[in-house]
């Protein structure tokens, strides 16, 4: 396996999900990190791919399935990564927790596929034993006194995927309250028109309004068109 070489449409894939998770990058993550982390995704999703090609299972699917799988490699040793970065474990000890995470999502995908489980099932499946094993990673580090009880604590209460889930909501909710703010003041600025209008103009302003009114309906009307 190691020998083969992985095929460009993998390759071009790969690299497109590297952009991505570039504007994906918290702000807490510095240079070295980031490029530990870009190079362990390029790492793992590579190899992942070269099953795609050699192995009998993997090769069942077509490539936008395998897609799916590359995918969900990516996304993981991203959220991972970080949550081990924040985790006070040394980062000595960092590769070792990702080798049992990739090994694990490899096993579990790799079965996903012998059983035909849907989509949604193998995001779940995989997500329950990567947060797993995770944990299971953090408390043999301790038990091999390599970290102490406060740090354990630490990294097991990492979690990216939430706080990026949380960030997301906090920021629909911002957006929405702008827009709810955006069409009261709108609301109130052509109330004081419409007012300004029938006061200073009596029926000649009703009619003004009325067809500003028909030729903005009708303009709307031609653009929908």
């Amino acid at each position: 396996m190691a020998d083969t070489e992985v095929e460009q449409k993998y390759i071009d894939y790969i690299d497109n999900l590297v952009e991505q998770i570039h504007t994906l990058l918290p702000k807490d993550i510095n240079a070295l990190q980031e490029d530990y982390l870009i190079s362990n995704i390029k790492k793992s999703t590579m190899l992942l791919a070269k099953s795609m090609q050699e192995d009998t299972v993997f090769m069942s699917l077509d490539f936008p399935a395998q897609c799916v799988y590359i995918q969900i490699m990516a996304e993981w040793s991203f959220h991972k990564e970080i949550d081990l970065f924040r985790s006070g474990i040394p980062p000595k000890y960092w590769k070792t927790v990702m080798q049992k995470i990739w090994y694990t999502m490899w096993e579990v995908m790799y079965a996903c596929i012998q059983n035909n489980a849907p989509e949604s099932v193998v995001l779940n499946i995989v997500e329950k034993y990567v947060n797993r094993t995770y944990q299971d990673a953090v408390e043999e580090l301790k038990d091999s006194h390599i970290i102490n009880e406060e740090t354990e604590e630490k990294a097991k209460e990492q979690s990216n995927i939430d706080i990026m889930a949380r960030d997301y909501l906090k920021e629909r909710k911002h957006k929405r309250i702008k827009k709810h703010l955006y069409y009261a003041f709108l609301l109130i600025l052509i109330t004081i028109v419409v007012s300004f209008t029938v006061l200073t103009f009596k029926v000649y302003g009703i009619i003004a309004i009325l067809v500003a009114m028909v030729v903005y309906n009708f303009a709307r009307t031609e653009r929908n068109d």
